[in-house]
């Protein structure tokens, strides 16, 4: 049963942008213009200096959430293999101290930055605009939370005996219509590493990065525990991937010509086996 091999993650980041739109200078640009509706002006409010960082790791937070994970709803849920539960829940603790020491060093230094903003922004600068220093923290946040995956058998609620089969069976419906979406999805994220490799060496003029090969790596570490169906064509993609795309460097693919070839073929060849 799938409620025993994965569970539900839901992760939800919030970051300040630090934005905020001058409607007096919109409008000046647009009179200066002509124009009407055209568009409108965002101030920034503090430094991109404090800002991009956290930007970037709220980046590769996503992106590792969705490197170990399934769709699953359209509400923010994903499905997170029981086999990987440990591995995520240390980096994603890991991300969350990386995330709360780039916040307090952004309101350490934010009074200073409202300082600079006076003569940064020159006329624009207004000090409503800026919130007090004591909320900035709540201005970001890292919320994981984890859920079942829903049982019809554990579904019980007070309607007629006839209600809750219907129910029971609208559940288990569900889950099956979810499930099979989630095992699609395996199948297009190896088509979507394995065809990039197909199409960079087919093409013997095409410059690739070590990215490449990497990328194939990355997904085989994980792909076994995606597979929470024990799919078979799954388990035959992975050795396939394994004992012909990643038995070679990425630096002997850019010397030898017919190793590049031959590891193209191999790629096109293991496509073929997509469904």
């Amino acid at each position: 049963m799938i409620q025993s091999k994965a569970m539900l993650a839901t992760l939800n980041i919030s970051a300040w942008t630090a934005r905020k739109q001058d409607k007096k200078v919109s409008a000046e640009v647009e009179s200066a213009h002509g124009a009407h509706d055209a568009g409108r002006y965002n101030k920034m409010l503090v430094s991109k200096t404090l800002l991009d960082p956290i930007s970037r790791l709220t980046g590769q937070v996503r992106e590792y959430h969705y490197s170990r994970t399934l769709p699953w709803t359209d509400s923010g849920a994903r499905l997170l293999p029981t086999k990987l539960f440990m591995e995520y829940s240390a980096q994603i603790r890991k991300f969350k101290d990386q995330f709360d020491d780039l916040v307090k060093y952004l309101q350490t230094q934010y009074p200073n930055e409202v300082q600079s903003a006076r003569v940064r922004l020159g006329t624009m600068y207004n000090a409503e605009d800026y919130p007090d220093v004591s909320t900035i923290k709540d201005k970001f946040s890292i919320n994981l939370e984890f859920t079942p995956v829903p049982d019809a058998q554990d579904f019980r609620v007070d309607v007629a005996a006839e209600a809750q089969d219907e129910l029971r069976e609208s559940v288990t419906a569900a889950v099956s219509q979810r499930q099979a979406a989630a095992v699609k999805a395996t199948f297009e994220r190896v088509r979507e590493v394995v065809s990039k490799i197909a199409d960079r060496l087919g093409d013997d003029k095409a410059i690739f990065k070590d990215s490449l090969i990497d990328n194939a790596r990355e997904l085989c570490i994980v792909l076994d525990a995606l597979n929470i169906t024990a799919d078979p064509l799954i388990a035959e993609v992975q050795r396939a991937i394994e004992n012909k795309l990643l038995v070679v460097t990425p630096s002997a693919l850019r010397v030898y010509q017919s190793t590049r070839y031959r590891v193209a073929k191999d790629a096109r060849e293991i496509l073929a086996m997509l469904p």
